[in-house]
């Protein structure tokens, strides 16, 4: 079961729907809840499903929080296109939730007016570097196109798993053009550094001014955590080095 409580509709000039959800590095959500808090956008909808994780969150002012997404909206003030964000707290657990779930919110999407779906996910390489690359795929070679023009790197194999790749997909069969940008990371930690080189690639694309302080100074810190880790292992492989050497020299000679 899948309720929508809608708190209000908005008039949209040309709206693109924009998504993160979390995921491996957090890449998405970070990316879709900065673009929300920066440009100030405005809440549309709620979004609950039985196929969310059976919990609650807990807030600091002892209330709780059910599992769900949300669509945010934004006027832009310029000539450029309106936005519809998404972001939630969960994906939905099952396959089958996640399919209905991805069609609702498309089909919500598109009575606001919505012509293309951009989402936001991570690009898993197992690593840390320095400057993160945006890979991406399209519904369209001409969508693949434009991306490689905001200097993407097109994805030629493997897959965009969850609700991440559903919505932009299944975006092709509501007749909605879709877009993926994915944020290389390590998925081992939740990466501002990757989610800035998403939302930077966006925000060329769709010609939007987004204020990068707060995910940069996020980054920095994600930064020193990794160089504290890196420190960690390096003392740890130099500690089993030299009793590996301890315990050889101890070894009695045996012919």
């Amino acid at each position: 079961m899948i309720e929508i409580k809608v708190h209000t509709k908005p008039v949209l000039r040309s709206p693109k729907l924009v998504g993160g959800l979390p995921g491996s590095g957090y890449v998405g959500k970070l990316a879709a809840d900065h673009l929300i808090k920066e440009l100030g956008a405005h809440l549309a909808a709620e979004i609950y499903s039985y196929s969310f994780p059976p919990q609650v969150l807990l807030k600091d002012d002892g209330t709780i929080e059910l599992m769900k997404n949300e669509l945010y909206f934004w006027n832009n003030p310029t000539e450029g296109p309106d936005l519809l964000i998404m972001t939630g707290n969960a994906q939905a657990v099952n396959p089958e939730g996640q399919y209905e779930l991805a069609e609702r919110i498309l089909g919500l999407s598109k009575e606001f007016g919505a012509d293309s779906v951009y989402m936001m996910a991570a690009y898993i390489t197992g690593r840390y570097v320095d400057r993160p690359k945006v890979f991406g795929a399209a519904t369209t070679s001409e969508a693949v196109a434009e991306l490689e023009e905001n200097s993407v790197t097109i994805m030629k194999e493997g897959s965009v798993v969850g609700m991440n790749g559903l919505l932009f997909a299944l975006a092709k069969l509501q007749g909605i053009r879709g877009y993926c940008l994915l944020g290389e990371t390590s998925g081992y930690i939740v990466d501002a550094k990757a989610a800035q080189a998403v939302l930077e690639v966006l925000a060329k694309r769709l010609d939007i001014k987004v204020n990068m302080v707060d995910l940069e100074n996020r980054a920095k810190e994600t930064e020193k955590t990794i160089r504290r880790l890196e420190e960690l292992e390096r003392k740890a492989v130099e500690q089993a080095t030299k009793r590996g050497v301890s315990r050889e020299r101890e070894l009695p000679y045996i012919s």
